[in-house]
């Protein structure tokens, strides 16, 4: 039975109220049917606003979120909201589409009505991590979706916190009832966790029972314990932990959730709880130990060769930053990237490289590191010009080396940025190429001056003929490209002489030469071989 003219126009007031900042505003009714729909259905969802009346909801859905949809409809109290929960669409010509999902259930109706509202611009993080058969993210995908989830609550100003929760012999559980309703029982309560993360997004399986998610530190503590006693029965008994996150920054938060979760897997979410305080503490004074050696230049760079395989002269130096004689370097720039501080320390280390540059002989270069985490960062290249802007003279001798302890992520951004750097006059490498995400996808979107070929395939060239082949083959198809290459690791005059019969021409490693406190200016031959015509934006001064 179609609402009153009067009802009707009660219910349009309240949802322009509501959500007014929805794409599209309608109401279910205690069936699940649509009875009201406003707004932009045909460009969201792909059917207008007249055809959607008394159809089932779960229609603008794709059917991995109906167990979200039917957890919302049995979960709703009078006067609570869920939401916005960032869902997939099944639009009728196929085409993804994504939003963000909200649901009240207005006090004044008894009758099970809920108001719901769509809207394409809230539909951000969480996408690009796929969705488990159950519905929630992979445990492998949840440090990443949690740090972009982490970063936009504190952009929005929003309070959020990590529940740990156990539901120990769910799995044996879901094992007696059968493949297909253990599967039907797991996705319950994945859809009822789901549902009260932030963004509905951030929940995940991280251990055979313990699951983790991120939400609002200011929903309701016992609604989630009894929504989930509800889905799994009398012979489970929920147990969760809250984690607060009392970081200053969202970077500290996730580190210190990345150990409370190795500490949780292993030994479950009381350990995890109980140490979570301590490591939150440990991680603010970390912060403010880093912080105080940027601040006070409490550290070093020392100057490693790179040289001609032709004749041993130096071509260029690799700056390599240096801490007290107890701290590893690898550590402590590892340890800068996870509390969100890498780039102004990436930034100090250019501007020694500049300052050093701009008081020595013309004929020295020195590669300085980037982290692919730095050059994600808005505005970080505009800061690194400004930074070496004081002498333009030595930007072309100052290669900007790019290294992949954090992956460069959209690559298409990433050769924007780092063409501006080119175009500067800063010539650019690609470190541990072959390693981790550094493969041939980098040839074949990023614009480089030089990639280094990870060092393992250099140190498996005196036994490994598999190392050879691949070694071979990239010196080649980079000269083909026009890309310069470097071998790291050269450790023996044998792995020379076979790194120069393959190929190549510039060399770094202890048999190259070991770091010192001062880089030395050197003469230097051409090559040994004719390097074929450059790419745009290529600095030629680095032949």
């Amino acid at each position: 039975m179609p609402p009153s003219p009067n009802a009707a126009a009660q219910a349009v007031r309240l949802l322009g109220l509501v959500f007014a900042s929805a794409d599209v505003a309608f109401e279910i009714d205690r069936d699940g049917r649509i009875s009201l729909a406003l707004g932009a259905a045909e460009a969201l969802t792909g059917r207008g606003e007249r055809g959607l009346t008394g159809q089932p909801w779960t229609i603008l859905f794709d059917p991995a979120e109906h167990a979200l949809l039917a957890d919302l409809r049995r979960g709703l109290a009078p006067g609570e909201r869920r939401g916005p929960l960032r869902v997939a669409l099944a639009r009728p010509d196929g085409a993804a589409r994504h939003a963000a999902l909200s649901v009240f259930h207005m006090p004044d109706r008894g009758d099970g009505t809920l108001s719901c509202a769509l809207a394409a611009s809230a539909a951000g993080a969480g996408f690009e991590h796929p969705l488990t058969d159950t519905g929630l993210v992979a445990p492998e995908d949840f440090p990443a979706l949690a740090a972009s989830l982490l970063e936009e609550a504190a952009q929005a100003g929003l309070p959020v916190q990590v529940d740990l929760v156990e539901l120990e012999g769910l799995g044996a559980a879901a094992a007696e009832l059968g493949e297909t309703e253990g599967a039907s029982l797991k996705r319950r309560v994945a859809a009822a966790l789901r549902a009260e993360t932030y963004g509905g997004a951030g929940a995940s399986e991280v251990a055979e029972d313990r699951y983790v998610l991120l939400r609002s530190a200011i929903a309701d503590g016992g609604r989630l314990e009894a929504r989930l006693r509800e889905v799994v029965g009398p012979a489970i008994t929920p147990q969760s932990e809250t984690l607060a996150l009392d970081g200053e920054t969202a970077a500290q938060n996730l580190r210190a959730m990345r150990y409370a979760l190795d500490r949780y897997i292993e030994d479950g979410a009381s350990a995890a709880a109980t140490s979570f305080a301590g490591q939150v503490q440990r991680t603010l004074r970390d912060t403010a130990r880093f912080k105080a050696t940027l601040a006070n230049g409490a550290f070093h760079l020392a100057y490693q060769p790179i040289a001609s395989l032709a004749d041993g002269s130096t071509h260029h130096h690799e700056a390599l930053a240096r801490f007290d004689a107890n701290a590893s370097p690898a550590d402590t720039i590892r340890l800068a990237e996870e509390l969100g501080l890498i780039a102004d320390f990436d930034l100090a280390v250019v501007g020694l490289v500049a300052r050093k540059l701009a008081e020595s002989p013309a004929e020295l270069k020195i590669a300085a590191n980037v982290s692919g985490g730095s050059l994600a960062q808005p505005g970080f290249v505009q800061r690194l010009l400004d930074t070496t802007a004081f002498d333009p003279r030595v930007r072309p001798r100052l290669l900007i080396e790019v290294t992949e302890t954090q992956g460069l992520g959209d690559l298409d951004e990433a050769n924007s940025r780092l063409q501006a750097l080119r175009k500067a006059g800063h010539p650019v490498c690609i470190d541990d190429f072959g390693a981790g995400a550094a493969s041939l996808d980098y040839l074949r979107r990023l614009d480089v001056d030089f990639v280094k070929i990870d060092g393992r395939y250099v140190q498996g060239l005196e036994t490994n003929p598999r190392d050879v082949a691949i070694v071979r083959h990239v010196i080649a198809l980079c000269a083909e490209l026009g890309v310069g290459t470097i071998v790291e690791m050269v450790e023996s005059e044998a792995a020379a002489r076979t790194a120069r019969e393959l190929g190549a021409v510039l060399a770094q490693g202890f048999h190259i030469g070991r770091p010192s406190a001062e880089p030395v200016a050197a003469a230097r031959p051409e090559p040994a071989t004719p390097i074929s015509a450059r790419r745009k934006g290529v600095v030629d001064d680095w032949r």
